[in-house]
């Protein structure tokens, strides 16, 4: 994906991307920073025969058919869920969801997080808003992540590797997914635990169920099933934490699920105002791309990587963004600026979108 920094040309963009990228070959990424949360520490294995693929998958397609409440076909749903979020946000306090789910094409929510609500009613396909409030949070966007499409993704090209942990005294398999230059098989073999490029499920492979994942180092959501839902032959985590930084920022809880009361005629028919307002913006899911910059002043030698997730619109402009990592506040101030004020590639989709983005910055300094 191509970055275009607004304060220089597009030709002048790539040749310091170009220098840097020529530079960064010589040089070492930093090791991942120690979090309690991250499981895939010691050795591991790649996912490179038939039968080991297969077992993997498998073993990721149950946990997201476990997760995924939005499937075809799948039993439809009311859920209720409350969380609580914390941090250097705008959007913090309390907040609550309500859904419900028939089809792809037939669906209402309701949200309110700190200043922002909002109803959305999905019409002929099209998700149309009772007001126009601005984006929806960064906070809510990862809230509903965690909620409705927690395993994500298209695994099968995927370079895919293995690390048995424990967790909360349960053993867990836990799946290291990359694509691009990352999913190098030698590159591979010879590394010790979590690379900064990849996502992380780590699943009970006896249960199916997934019990942490983080689509970046630095972000981590856990599942407790101790006081799990029932419903159509899912078992639902009923507390959810979502861990950014080492610190906890979402507190999510599912309130209940059940079937759907289906016979309100106008549940799924927006107000007039509504279709005269026209589609709002598609919420989509989570895309991941590095971007290289000069290290602020006295860091040298190793890359070190900075991972900001962030919101964006759909030409690319970023509309809120938090850093990962916090040991070294330059660093992460430094990269946390460089995001916000990037303008991305814009979304191929025609209509209006909304991304959740992970931008890995990694910095390189002068030896």
């Amino acid at each position: 994906m191509f970055v275009l920094h607004r304060p220089l040309g597009i030709f002048s963009c790539f040749l310091l991307l170009s220098s840097l990228c020529a530079s960064q070959t010589k040089l070492h990424l930093a090791p991942l920073p120690n979090d309690p949360l991250e499981l895939a520490t010691g050795s591991t294995q790649i996912a490179d025969t038939p039968e080991r693929r297969a077992l993997v998958l498998g073993l990721l397609e149950r946990a997201r058919q476990n997760n995924a409440m939005h499937t075809p076909g799948g039993a439809p749903f009311t859920l209720k869920a409350s969380f609580n979020s914390s941090g250097q946000n705008r959007y913090v306090g309390p907040g609550e969801t309500e859904e419900t789910w028939i089809s792809g094409e037939r669906w209402r929510w309701t949200a309110r997080l700190g200043d922002y609500s909002q109803l959305r009613i999905s019409y002929r396909g099209l998700p149309y808003d009772e007001k126009s409030p601005g984006p929806a949070p960064l906070r809510l966007q990862m809230a509903r992540a965690a909620i409705f499409w927690p395993v994500a993704g298209n695994f099968a090209a995927a370079s895919l590797r293995l690390a048995s942990a424990k967790w909360d005294g349960v053993d867990v398999m836990c799946i290291l997914r990359s694509d691009g230059e990352g999913s190098n098989p030698e590159k591979s073999n010879t590394t010790v635990g979590r690379r900064w490029e990849e996502t992380e499920y780590c699943i009970d492979p006896k249960l199916g169920l997934l019990r942490a994942y983080s689509d970046a180092p630095g972000i981590y959501t856990v599942f407790d099933y101790s006081d799990s839902l029932h419903f159509h032959g899912r078992t639902l985590a009923r507390q959810i934490s979502v861990v950014e930084g080492g610190n906890t920022i979402l507190q999510i809880h599912l309130d209940s699920i059940e079937d759907p009361n289906e016979s309100e005629p106008n549940l799924f028919v927006p107000s007039p105002q509504m279709l005269a307002r026209g589609p709002g913006p598609f919420l989509m899911g989570r895309i991941h791309f590095s971007q290289t910059a000069p290290a602020p002043t006295g860091h040298a030698g190793e890359v070190q990587p900075v991972v900001v997730i962030a919101s964006l619109d759909k030409d690319g402009k970023v509309l809120e963004a938090e850093a990962l990592q916090n040991s070294d506040s330059s660093l992460s101030n430094a990269a946390l600026a460089l995001v916000q004020h990037s303008t991305y590639a814009p979304s191929s989709s025609e209509r209006l979108t909304q991304r959740t983005a992970f931008v890995e910055v990694r910095f390189v300094g002068k030896d």
